[in-house]
């Protein structure tokens, strides 16, 4: 793998990563509202992508 590539994928990544992580931060801010019933059972998941 070219470096350029490497490079690009490793961007691609952490791009993916960040996305994962806010998506965790917000599903578990959610999770605390009660009017939105979202399953327990994902919650721990949300924790653990964080």
């Amino acid at each position: 793998m070219k470096r350029k590539n490497a490079s690009l994928f490793g961007n691609v990544l952490m791009g993916l990563g960040l996305v994962v992580m806010v998506v965790g931060v917000g599903y578990s801010i959610l999770n605390q509202l009660p009017q939105f019933n979202l399953p327990q059972f994902f919650a721990h998941g949300a924790i653990l992508s964080i």
